[in-house]
Formats: structure tokens, C-alpha cells, sequence
């Protein structure tokens, strides 16, 4: 007969001192359909505690060991986010028969197929911050390390108004943001295109950011827009000065994402592409200055045609000089969308070329999967999954995808499909209520 240790209505846990907060507090009273607080007694230890039970051991390169028996629950972790995703997992493992909250006594460990697991999102101007709040819990609870998040034009820079439209979020709300992700034990990551996409908008819509409240300012780009002008020391000036107000409203974190793809204009034009590799060179050493790992996209550095299926858009005899110009620090992301077979060659390719490089697929499971295989199989860097303006229809790629890369999921978790398991995180999450147009991911079902 299976086992459980029953939840209390009230309890105190002896926890890590940053594990008291009111997100972590929120997240537990959630999972127990709000039936059970928690109260906390602060430790300095990598441990959450309930009951008398007795921290496991916690083996060299795992992130956290978790223990349920007839004495309580204890978690430990390697470090606080550690500790986190075991919390995560143990909050998934929460279950209510109609009379009682229960957790069927387990132990467990952490068996992640890599180290680095990392969503990237796009904050649109169709977005509220609510829905980017319950994105970042959603990615917690799915056990991802990063949330690299981009702003398209959401975030007030002091540096430039027209960078963001009137209605961008203030930086005290996203450092509001920023906070959470912390106390949830993921880290977030800030991103700002440095190279193309400087539109801050989807090209397939025309809108451009800056441009559109003041045309004057076209000198900072290409002639069509599209990419930064990377000749001009005002536009390297304002791209530090954005990486500096991304800096204090983050927080402490270990990486900047520049992102530097499909500058198409750059790389029709044989005069500016002979620019790129001092401007990757002086902008990936700026970054690595200020205290942090750039991170950019690698489909201006592989060469065009030269694997199948591949977005590449190198010149042969250029790519080598624009990757070795690249700081040594720079995380190479293989953003590949087509390709849904073992390895994907292209970012095989990265293995052993003397930087850090990991996969970024999309939404499609074949695609996601063969990237898990390939990073795993190859002792990659890690994942980036990308979700771009798709989220509405394929949201539940966040949670498949961490499964597959070794994150736990619900105990009913082979019963039931992604997007009720989704839905359930998305209302654990909900803390704030909701109304109809706030409940779900999408803000209306029908068009009418």
C-alpha cells in the first residue's frame, strides 16, 4: 500500500532565508488550492526542511536531492536555484483526495541532461505585464536555469524615449519582474538586438519602434530600417547606454544577450560586412567589460548552404574571422527550426570550435528533441528554447521541452496531455485572480 505524508493546513518550513518571500509563499498556498500557508524559520543552509525529516545526500553534480517519508519533507540543494527546482518538484508532486492534501512518500534527485536550460521570450506591445508575470512563474515551475527576455519595445530607456512605444512598462516594474524571477530561483537574462532586427518590431507588420515616432533618428540605422548602423560610434555609444540601464534593472547575472541575426541589409552589402567582424569584436569585449557573458545568434557566422537544412547566412571565406573576432567568453546559440533529426548539423558542427554553443529550436517536438539529443549526446553547453509570437498556440512547448531535458513534471503527469498540464501550472500561478480575459494564455477563444 502506497504511502503519504499528509499536509497540514498550517506549517512552518526551516528554509534558506531567501526562500521567505512572498512569491514562494504564494506558490505553495496555490499548489494547495489554497487549503495550506507556509510560514517560514530562515537557515542559511541550501535546505527547505518540514517536519523532522533529514536532508538526503546531495551528490556531486546534481542540483538538488529531495526526501519524503513519515518524519516530513527535505530538499537540498547544490545552490538556492538548486534548492528551488526541487522545491518546484516537490510542489508538482502535491496531491488532494477531497479531504486532504497529500504527498506520497518519494526520494529523489535531480537528473537533468545538461546544465544550461534556457526559455527566451518576446515582451510584445500586445502584452500586459501580468501575463509575462505568470510566463516567468510558468518557466520556473518547468525547472528552466535562464528566461532570457527581450523587450520589443516594452522597457522605458533613459538613454532614448523613442527606444520603447508610450505604453512600455517603467523599469520599476520590470525590476518588480526581474525580483521574482530571482526568488523563484531562475535567472533572468536581458536582451537587446544589436545588430539587426533593430526595428524592435515583426518586419512582416512594418512598424519600427523608433523610427515611427521620429524619423529623424534614421541615421542610427540602415537605410531600410531593419539593421543598427554599425559604423556610427552614436549608435555604439546608445547601445552601451542600453546595456547599462538593462544591467540595473536585471540585477546580478552572468549573461547579456546581443543577439546580432538576420542583418539582411549588412549582409547584402560586401562594405559593411567587412565591418562586422571589428564591430562583434569591440561589442562582444564591451560586454565582457561590464562584467558579462555575450550571447548572440549564429546565423550571420555559419556558413550559407553548408548544412542541410540549416539557416545559414555566412560568406564562406568570411565566418571563420567573424567568430574568432568574437570575444572568448561569447556563448554561440544555433537558432535551427527545420531540422528534426540526430545531430542537427550545423550546431554539431560548433562542437570543439573553442566557444561555448548551444542549441535554440522552436516549437515543433521533433525539432526540440533533436537539439536534446544532440547537446546530450555531444556535452553541449545547453538549450535555449525560443517561443517568438507563437505562444498563444503552442505554450505548452515549455513544459514538454523541459521533460524531455529531465525536469519533473506532475505525479499524474503520463495520464494526461501538454496543454491540460499547462493549464494547471498557468492557474497555480494565477495568484493575482482572474478575469476572463486574464485566465488562460490566449485573451479570447473565438474570433466573433
Amino acid at each position: 500500500m502506497e504511502k503519504y505524508l499528509i499536509i497540514d493546513n498550517n506549517l512552518t518550513a526551516t528554509a534558506n532565508i531567501q526562500m521567505n518571500n512572498d512569491t514562494v509563499k504564494k506558490l505553495w498556498n496555490s499548489f494547495c488550492l489554497t487549503l495550506s500557508k507556509i510560514n517560514f524559520k530562515t537557515s542559511e543552509k541550501f535546505t527547505f526542511c518540514l517536519g523532522s525529516a533529514t536532508p538526503p545526500i546531495l551528490k556531486n553534480g546534481k542540483d538538488y536531492a529531495l526526501t519524503v517519508d513519515e518524519n516530513g519533507v527535505a530538499i537540498i540543494g547544490k545552490d538556492y536555484p538548486g534548492l528551488m527546482r526541487g522545491f518546484m518538484s516537490l510542489l508538482m508532486k502535491i496531491e488532494y483526495d477531497g479531504t486532504n492534501l497529500k504527498i506520497k512518500y518519494v526520494t529523489e534527485e535531480s537528473n537533468y541532461k545538461f546544465a544550461n536550460r534556457m526559455v527566451h521570450i518576446c515582451v510584445f506591445p500586445e502584452n500586459d505585464l501580468y501575463y509575462i508575470k505568470k510566463l516567468v512563474r510558468l518557466a520556473a515551475l518547468c525547472q528552466y536555469t535562464h528566461i532570457v527576455i527581450e523587450f520589443w519595445g516594452m522597457l522605458k530607456y533613459d538613454c532614448l524615449k523613442e527606444l520603447s512605444w508610450p505604453h512600455a512598462f517603467t523599469k520599476e516594474q520590470v525590476k518588480e519582474l526581474c525580483n521574482e524571477c530571482h526568488n523563484l530561483g531562475i535567472e533572468p537574462v536581458p536582451m537587446f538586438n544589436q545588430l539587426g532586427h533593430a526595428s524592435a518590431s515583426r518586419m512582416c507588420f512594418g512598424k519600427h519602434v523608433v523610427l515611427d515616432q521620429n524619423p529623424r533618428l534614421q541615421n542610427l540605422f540602415t537605410p531600410d530600417g531593419w539593421a543598427w548602423n554599425i559604423t556610427s560610434d552614436e549608435v555604439f555609444n546608445l547601445l552601451k547606454q542600453v546595456r547599462t540601464e538593462l544591467y540595473e534593472v536585471f540585477g546580478k547575472g552572468e549573461y547579456m544577450h546581443i543577439g546580432c541575426d538576420e542583418a539582411y541589409y549588412i549582409t547584402n552589402n560586401e562594405s559593411l560586412r567587412k565591418e562586422l567582424p571589428n564591430y562583434l569584436g569591440k561589442l562582444t569585449s564591451e560586454v565582457v567589460s561590464e562584467g558579462r557573458r555575450p550571447m548572440l545568434w549564429m546565423d550571420m557566422l555559419l556558413e550559407e548552404r553548408a548544412f542541410e537544412n540549416c539557416y545559414t547566412t555566412g560568406k564562406k571565406d568570411e565566418v571563420h574571422l567573424l567568430r574568432s573576432s568574437c570575444a572568448k567568453s561569447t556563448v554561440f546559440v544555433d537558432w535551427q527550426y527545420d531540422c528534426t533529426s540526430t545531430p542537427i548539423p550545423s550546431l554539431f558542427s560548433l562542437k570543439g570550435c573553442g566557444y561555448d554553443a548551444m542549441g535554440a529550436p522552436w516549437y515543433n517536438p521533433d525539432n526540440y528533441n533533436a537539439h536534446i539529443k544532440t547537446i546530450a549526446d555531444n556535452n553541449m553547453f545547453g538549450i535555449m528554447l525560443t517561443t517568438w509570437h507563437t505562444l498563444k498556440d503552442h505554450i505548452s512547448t515549455l513544459l514538454d521541452c523541459a521533460k524531455q531535458s529531465g525536469a519533473k513534471s506532475f505525479v499524474w503527469d503520463e495520464y494526461s496531455g501538454n496543454y491540460e498540464k499547462t493549464a494547471t501550472i498557468w492557474r497555480r500561478v494565477s495568484f493575482e485572480g482572474n478575469s476572463y480575459h486574464d485566465s488562460g494564455w490566449a485573451k479570447k477563444q473565438i474570433e466573433a
